[in-house]
């Protein structure tokens, strides 16, 4: 049980401060520019198309785009924090991710007032958190995991970020639906 063995594993104190200053600057200049993106038809389309999928239960629809974009980003925080020693090169990702994340929930809940608020508070924001947590993990875990295990690790976070997903909306929503 070497190969995974977290002794050697610490918590970035002074990196875990500036992930969250930087997602919350993010998070206003994001409810900021929510005014200027609700011009653009793409992020209305996207809502809509999320909300109305949630809601229908296609997860198809749903698991695919959120699996290849998460491997993206968690490929490329793992690329940062194992081949360089610059972990906070990874902010300025953090940090537009936080926009986009800020701007479509903020589209979500003013989009369809009740049903873009459940679905944007029981779906959408626990999911990207957790994305956000596991991006976290794959910066700090990188270092320690075993050389054979270590370029599979963002795979597994994309596909436990997937199985989140899957439960939010196949349990939790579908829980809390049948209770309203």
């Amino acid at each position: 049980m070497r190969n995974f063995c977290l002794k050697d594993f610490y918590l970035d104190k002074k990196y875990i401060i500036a992930s969250i200053i930087t997602l919350l600057c993010a998070i206003i200049c994001g409810i900021v520019l929510f005014k200027l993106s609700n011009i653009n038809i793409y992020f209305i389309n996207f809502a809509n198309d999320y909300i109305c999928n949630v809601f229908k239960f296609k997860n198809g629809n749903l698991i695919f785009p959120h699996l290849l974009s998460n491997l993206f980003y968690f490929y490329i925080f793992f690329l940062i924090g194992y081949f360089t020693k610059f972990k906070y090169l990874t902010l300025i990702i953090i940090f537009f991710r936080g926009i986009y994340f800020s701007v479509y929930a903020t589209i979500l809940i003013s989009l369809n007032s009740l049903g873009g608020i459940t679905v944007a508070v029981l779906v959408f924001i626990p999911s990207s958190v957790f994305s956000l947590i596991f991006c976290y993990l794959n910066i700090d875990l990188c270092k320690i995991i075993n050389k054979k295990y270590v370029f599979v690790m963002p795979l597994i976070f994309a596909l436990l970020n997937m199985l989140i997903l899957l439960m939010l909306i196949n349990v939790l929503f579908r829980v809390v639906i049948v209770i309203v």
